[in-house]
């Protein structure tokens, strides 16, 4: 079984083997199977993401921990995505030619200007509710949310404009969005040193059998380390899921005793915790755990 090292791919500083695949005008870099790696005796193996070795998007290999299918567009997302994704999307250019690896985002010239303002990521920010709760509560941050599904990203887009035109002169341009896999977007394209703020809010709970597929993972740590900021970058996590949050507790208790993480406080980051998705859980009787750790660096 490869291990997270051999997922990481190119990321600097970790063993692997990487080759080229030749796509139409296009060279994709692609983690090979056969990467040789060390064992990390830290990791437990039930913890890790399982490999994919099969289908379209070996570049990467690792299991989707997100559904494909959540619901259709609407009329009004689809004008959404024609009219705003000019302005608070981010095209991520993933192929580049000649051989090397495409660029990391450059967010001083995404947020130009405000290029010195911390940066926050959501991981699978849904409909968009808390990306905007925590943008108006922290304008003095910059905030990127990633999602795959398109109808979320139409509503988020829909909520960006929709607190803009409530604002007018007072609104602060401090939010994007990017659509793509999440851990191909903080492996490949996030900067390193570059965050503040890591949220994964609600991630797909999937079953103790699928644990595989669940996003909070030792592999989601190696990812985001190095792209932490040395001022000491937070994790927030939240949950309505008991086996979920008993998960989310032992990956962490893990990376505690490895010296590399702590907990910290401001486990919501401005977020109310009331949402509508957070509303009917605790009318259903769930309980919502919230977590907060901060990256030490390591030991």
């Amino acid at each position: 079984q490869m291990r997270v090292a051999a997922l990481l791919g190119a990321a600097p500083g970790i063993a692997s083997h990487a080759r080229r695949c030749r796509t139409p005008g296009s060279i994709r870099w692609v983690a090979a199977a056969h990467a040789q790696t060390t064992e990390d005796p830290a990791v437990p193996e039930d913890l890790l993401l399982r490999v994919r070795e099969r289908g379209s998007h070996l570049d990467r290999p690792w299991s989707l921990t997100y559904l494909r299918n959540r619901g259709k567009v609407t009329r009004a997302q689809k004008e959404a995505w024609r009219t705003l994704w000019p302005q608070y999307g981010i095209d991520v250019q993933t192929h580049a030619g000649g051989g090397g690896p495409p660029p990391r985002l450059d967010f001083r010239e995404v947020f130009a200007d405000r290029p010195e303002a911390p940066l926050a990521l959501e991981v699978g920010f849904g409909l968009g509710h808390s990306l905007m709760e925590m943008a108006a509560a922290h304008p003095d941050k910059n905030f990127v949310g990633v999602e795959v599904h398109k109808p979320g990203i139409g509503a988020a887009l829909q909520k960006i404009q929709a607190r803009r035109d409530e604002l007018g002169d007072g609104w602060v341009d401090n939010v994007r969005v990017v659509r793509m896999d999440a851990l191909w977007l903080v492996r490949d394209f996030i900067p390193r040193e570059s965050l503040s703020d890591v949220c994964v809010y609600f991630p797909d709970p999937w079953s103790d059998a699928q644990a595989h597929r669940r996003i909070v993972n030792p592999f989601l740590l190696a990812l985001i380390e190095p792209c932490m900021t040395k001022t000491g970058g937070r994790l927030h996590l939240s949950t309505d899921d008991d086996s979920y949050a008993e998960h989310m507790f032992r990956v962490m208790s893990e990376a505690e005793s490895s010296g590399k993480w702590e907990k910290a406080d401001e486990a919501l980051l401005g977020r109310s915790g009331s949402t509508k998705y957070e509303e009917r859980g605790r009318a259903l009787g769930s309980e919502i755990r919230n977590f907060c750790y901060r990256y030490v660096g390591s030991p």
